[in-house]
């Protein structure tokens, strides 16, 4: 039972990103004709010129796709991108009815791009994707290594946006499409970086044995002593190292001072950490 609900906890999270990326589109993106890149740009397109709906040829464009990348996608990271895929499709139809916020192309272009980057970002914490140009990057990239993914997702975006200015003949918006897509791949790493973030502690304290015990029983997290000689007072003792979330600063500062309040505290920040306690959050 405690691992369904974990499974239908992360599903429901990730439907939640779809919704918030959905709402970027709908309310912001399409209603303004901004193509942003992806098969959502696309779609965005081709809705302008025919009225189709979007998040249908969305799906229909990703069926393909994950046909051609099965055998180069994990069944886990598989099965959450095409829920992922099938959620932003459905999605982005189920709220094209709500009425657009603003008329204002560059308002569209700024929240249009964050709300999509902050539903895609959710979506990545959980390793999956919305499929499109995602997948379509990782298979060139297995037959052209010198061009990483990052890059071929920025050539393919850039393509999108670039025939959408040749349709259209309307290269001011291609402007804004691009806004768009900086703010959305500029929040996708800001929550990346920002969920896999952590603080590594330095801890000169009179009492380090006390103090470690403290933070291992109090904290749950690791701590390695490091020999160290105090150059001021000429005395040789140990300096605490220890890596901790953002959210547990406060508590560790009060373990720390209690044991000694002139301890000395350095803060540094971690980008990325991986190893026990610490889930290292994969952009596929």
């Amino acid at each position: 039972m405690k691992k369904l609900l974990g499974i239908l906890k992360i599903y429901g999270i990730m439907f939640f990103g779809a919704f918030i990326a959905a709402l970027g589109i709908s309310l912001f993106l399409a209603p303004s004709g901004i193509v942003s890149g992806g098969l959502s740009g696309i779609g965005i397109l081709v809705h302008s010129l025919t009225g189709f709906p979007i998040g249908t040829l969305v799906l229909l464009l990703n069926i393909p796709l994950f046909l051609i990348g099965f055998k180069c996608l994990g069944n886990n990271f598989l099965l959450r991108s095409v829920f992922g895929a099938f959620a932003f499709s459905l999605l982005i139809d189920i709220t094209s009815v709500l009425p657009p916020i603003t008329k204002n192309v560059m308002l569209c272009s700024v929240f249009g791009g964050a709300l999509a980057g902050i539903g895609m970002g959710i979506i990545f914490l959980y390793g999956a994707t919305t499929g499109g140009t995602d997948i379509l990057a990782q298979l060139l990239y297995k037959l052209f290594r010198f061009i990483d993914v990052g890059k071929w997702l920025l050539i393919i975006d850039g393509l999108i946006i670039l025939i959408s200015g040749m349709v259209t003949g309307n290269w001011e918006y291609c402007l804004y499409g691009i806004i768009s897509a900086v703010i959305n791949g500029i929040l996708v790493d800001m929550m990346i970086q920002g969920a896999n973030f952590a603080k590594t502690v330095y801890i000169i304290s009179r009492k380090p044995i006390e103090t470690a015990e403290e933070i291992l029983s109090a904290l749950g997290r690791g701590v390695t002593g490091l020999y160290c000689k105090k150059m001021y007072t000429k005395t040789e003792g140990l300096m605490l190292l220890c890596v901790i979330k953002k959210h547990e600063i406060p508590k560790l500062e009060q373990i720390v001072l209690r044991h000694d309040p002139n301890s000395f505290i350095i803060f540094s920040g971690a980008r990325s950490v991986s190893g026990e306690g610490f889930k290292i959050y994969p952009i596929h």
